[in-house]
């Protein structure tokens, strides 16, 4: 326990340090006291006595620096001596400090910036308990599209029976609970109040037992909540809708809310900081998913057959919208999902059943159950933007890099003239390790100094970039909160940079202090030429690395530039757009074409307007439609896009026609079915023959083909055109419960100004109707290009910072070496050297740097370039008209940066510069 007691005494003398001082200086009186007194027991003099106990006892400060030492006390005080000698230093030098503190400010911000946004779109797990046993689920197949999970997978929902097989299938193995996916429902509250949007999803009856939350206030939902038939209207709110709307969690509970005009008993209120699975979009209240009718819940679903409109989707088994989430205790997990696995091929084959293109069975029956870890939760940002920040998080470790070098030799030139001090201090008996940590001692200061600007920096950048990102003003989702996790990964960042740009300068001064102690050479000589050659390689470096990051910036910037020059396919300017919300709002599917016909007649006489048509999906929305089609001549049923639209649509957007007729008033429920088709269908279908007057259908080729419109990115200007048929609003697929979510109007001119009449024409015309917002279709295609405007922005950032950086360390080392060369300078000029050629010299040496830096960066460039590839867009990842373009721009840049110190050594002076030395 030896160890344990000293390191008792050593705590208590740090922190109670005035009481052991004075302890201490008590116990060396007594001590001395008791001295003294055995002096005058032998007959001294008081004096003599005090006198001869004094050279017996010896320094009582030497005696007190020595117990200190014991205690651990000495190295606490040289630590406050270091520190306030680097405070004084620093004040006194306030431009070197500014700059230094700055320049790490950006660098530390930048990078504590970009680990924000990945911690929380890639990295966070989410904030449940053992969630390493959390599991989600997917369907391998032939075709479809990447999960939300980021994952390889290719279906991701599966339907209401399905999931009670696999249900029952894992038995006590495990829990397993289904999941929508968020929807915009309205709530409203008794009193009047204004109703509002909230984020809802529907769950099954295990969903918080599953995930190991319970309620903070009330209960959870149970099996009586969820079972099918049933008319329990109960719900479970978030601890944050509760607080904002309801009064608190404590009077939440029973309370009665109506959400899409049901009216529901809240029953229970979440834990604080629980807002669901998906860590981008949080959750304000979980409903039983059998009110999915009721409810008028539609969103995100696939159907693989035929399903009924008029019946619940719990009671089908061909439309698959539910996600699934299992807890299974770890060695349990591979005997698990095998069980799950077989489950679900049972279940394949009663789905296969149900379809009927005999085609389409093969596939589904090729589909396997896979499991994925479930720890970070869904994350729709985490697909679209995990490549990005990685290639980020490069980007601002290399400006991290950059700024260390350029710290590095601005603390190197610092040193130059501190090599006397340092001798003296050596000449005294200074030891190499107080030496180092003075010096680190001052990088310390200036890490922390910038570490506090930079998290400042940090702060203001990841809600701006978030709010970018997500392409909304109001809160931020919590994930994106400064945590201890950033903290701590700033601190590191912090204290790796201090011992990065601090440890070198620091062996070097003392290097040159002991070099200069023992032989008395001048500080400039004492610093040598392995000092300027040092940061010449630093130089080298960072002119190197600059130029791979300004080249992956140049190749994203062309990205941005491509994908704004691409047309969509429809006219852009001058269109206006509103996102409605008829069914929330309590409209039944069949006043869908009669809400149209009001809302255009409302529209159409705004100021400005020329054409106005509405939708069931609008462009660039993400809102899309699919069915397998049967197609008059062809063997196959493909699954083909699908939009309801009204009369004058492809005219108010500004698609136009190659073939055929428009939608006309006359395409009504009671004229002969009829749709167009776009440029894709027609070439991939009908090659060789006019779709005009062929036929197609869901069950069979019963609609006639009128039209054939050019082809457009109705949904998303990355992807290439999707095929894609239009009905007749007017012409209700009987498969489908057909709504409206979207207006277009035509205005001359600049759309901006005619937003607020069009939103108050249809405030007038349908008060009850909820708007999703109104706003120029520029601003949702600027939505779409979300993702590589803000890469692209933070790449040119960091690339022009990096290259700012690399061109001041240039300028900096140039001008050190200018003034180290003094004295050769006038010499060289008073031998008759030219002006001209003393540029030369100073500008080949800049020319030397920059050919290496640029070699290197070149070579550099090359090998990463095949990192972005699946982030370009219309550009090679290796493109040489790029590639020369930054070569150049660097050579330009270096040419700047090197001219100054080169004209300031043709102005040397001969007679100052040896009257000097």
């Amino acid at each position: 326990m030896r160890w344990t007691h000293r390191l008792a005494v050593r705590l208590r003398s740090i922190v109670a340090r005035g009481r052991v001082e004075r302890d201490l200086a008590a116990e060396l009186q007594f001590h001395l006291d008791q001295q003294i007194a055995e002096n005058l027991a032998r007959g001294m003099s008081g004096a003599d006595a005090r006198a001869a106990a004094m050279r017996a006892f010896g320094s009582v400060a030497y005696t007190k620096e020595e117990c200190r030492a014991s205690l651990g006390l000495r190295l606490l005080d040289e630590l406050q001596q270091d520190l306030r000698y680097t405070v004084r230093g620093l004040a006194k030098a306030p431009a070197f400090t500014a700059i230094v503190v700055l320049t790490l400010a950006l660098g530390i911000g930048a990078n504590t910036t970009i680990f924000t946004l990945l911690d929380a779109v890639v990295l966070k797990p989410l904030p449940l308990p053992s969630v390493d046993e959390l599991t989600t689920f997917y369907e391998s197949g032939p075709e479809g599209s990447a999960d939300v999970t980021g994952g390889t997978g290719r279906y991701l929902r599966f339907s209401y029976p399905r999931f009670k097989r696999l249900e029952e299938a894992l038995g006590s193995s495990g829990s397993l609970a289904a999941v929508t996916r968020g929807a915009r429902f309205v709530v409203r509250l008794p009193g009047g109040a204004q109703p509002q949007f909230l984020e809802a999803q529907l769950v099954s009856d295990r969903y918080f037992t599953t995930l190991g939350v319970a309620a903070a206030r009330g209960r959870a939902l149970t099996a009586d909540d969820t079972r099918p038939g049933g008319d329990a209207l109960v719900a479970v709110v978030s601890d944050g809708l509760a607080t904002r709307l309801l009064g608190g969690a404590d009077a939440a509970v029973g309370r009665s809310i109506a959400i899409n005009g049901v009216t529901v008993a809240v029953v229970g209120v979440a834990p604080p900081g629980f807002v669901g699975l998906w860590t981008d979009s949080e959750a304000d209240v979980w409903l039983p998913l059998t009110l999915q009718q009721p409810l008028h819940y539609d969103n995100n679903s696939s159907g693989y057959a035929r399903i009924d409109p008029d019946q619940p989707w719990a009671e089908q088994d061909a439309i698959a919208w539910l996600t699934l989430v299992a807890r299974i205790p770890r060695a349990s997990q591979p005997r698990a999902i095998a069980m799950l696995a077989a489950a679900n091929q049972q279940g394949l084959v009663q789905l296969a059943s149900l379809m009927e293109n005999p085609a389409s069975r093969t596939p589904m029956m090729a589909h396997r159950l896979v499991a994925e870890p479930f720890a970070r939760g869904f994350s729709g940002l985490r697909a679209r933007f995990a490549d990005a920040l990685f290639a980020l998080a490069a980007m601002v470790a290399v400006v991290l890099l950059v700024t260390c070098a350029n710290v590095a030799n601005l603390l190197l030139a610092r040193a130059a003239g501190r090599t006397r001090d340092v001798a003296i201090r050596i000449s005294l008996g200074a030891t190499t390790g107080r030496l180092v940590r003075q010096c680190l001692a001052e990088s310390l200061v200036l890490t922390a100094l910038g570490a506090a600007a930079g998290l400042v920096v940090s702060r203001w950048a990841t809600a701006f970039l978030a709010r970018e990102v997500l392409a909304r003003s109001g809160a931020l989702p919590g994930v994106f909160a400064v945590d201890g996790r950033v903290l701590a990964f700033a601190a590191a960042v912090s204290i790796v940079t201090a011992v990065a740009f601090g440890l070198t300068p620091a062996i070097r001064a003392i290097r040159s202090g002991r070099t200069a102690a023992g032989s008395g050479v001048t500080e400039r000589q004492a610093i040598g030429h392995a000092t300027l050659a040092g940061m010449r390689a630093r130089v080298v470096g960072q002119l190197a690395l600059a130029l791979i990051v300004v080249f992956a910036a140049t190749l994203l910037g062309r990205t941005l530039v491509n994908l704004m020059r691409i047309d969509p396919g429809f006219a852009a300017d001058g269109l206006i757009t509103a996102s409605l919300e008829p069914i929330v709002s309590g409209y039944q599917a069949g006043d869908m074409p009669a809400l149209g016909r009001r809302l255009i007649e409302a529209v159409r006489v705004v100021p400005g307007v020329s054409s106005v048509a509405v939708s069931r999906c609008g462009l660039i929305a993400g809102c899309s439609s699919s069915s397998g089609f049967r197609i008059e001549g062809i063997e196959n049923q493909p699954s083909l896009n699908e939009n309801w639209v009204s009369p004058r649509y492809f005219a108010t957007v500004g698609i136009p026609l190659v073939a055929g007729r428009e939608f006309t008033d006359a395409d009504t429920a009671r004229s002969v079915r009829v749709a167009i088709v776009n440029e894709t269908i027609a070439r991939r279908y009908f090659a060789g023959r006019s779709p005009i007057g062929g036929r197609l259908g869901t069950s069979q080729p019963d609609v006639e083909i009128v039209g054939v419109a050019r082809d457009a990115h109705t949904q998303t200007l990355h992807d290439p055109p999707v095929p894609m048929v239009y009905f007749p609003l007017d012409q209700k697929a009987p498969y489908l419960q057909t709504s409206l979510t979207n207006l277009d109007a035509r205005v001359a001119g600049d759309a901006a100004p005619a937003v607020a009449a069009i939103r108050d024409a249809i405030g007038r015309a349908e008060p009850n109707l909820l708007l999703g917002g109104v706003a120029p279709m520029s601003a949702r295609l600027a939505r779409d290009l979300a993702r590589e405007r803000v890469v692209a922005w933070l790449a040119f950032g960091f690339g022009a910072l990096t290259l700012l950086l690399a061109s001041l360390g240039l300028y900096g080392v140039l001008s050190y070496g200018v003034a180290r060369r003094t004295q050769e300078l006038g010499v060289r000029m008073a031998l008759g050297a030219r002006r001209i050629e003393v540029m030369r010299l100073v500008l080949g040496q800049s020319v030397k740097m920059t050919a290496a830096g640029m070699a290197l960066g070149i070579a550099g460039a090359a090998a990463s370039a095949r990192y972005l590839s699946g982030m370009l867009f219309g550009v090679a990842p290796l493109d040489p008209s790029a590639l020369v373009t930054v070569s150049l721009g660097f050579a330009v840049v270096s040419l700047l940066a090197s001219y100054l110190p080169a004209r300031r050594a043709t102005r040397v002076d001969p007679i100052v510069a040896l009257r000097c030395e």
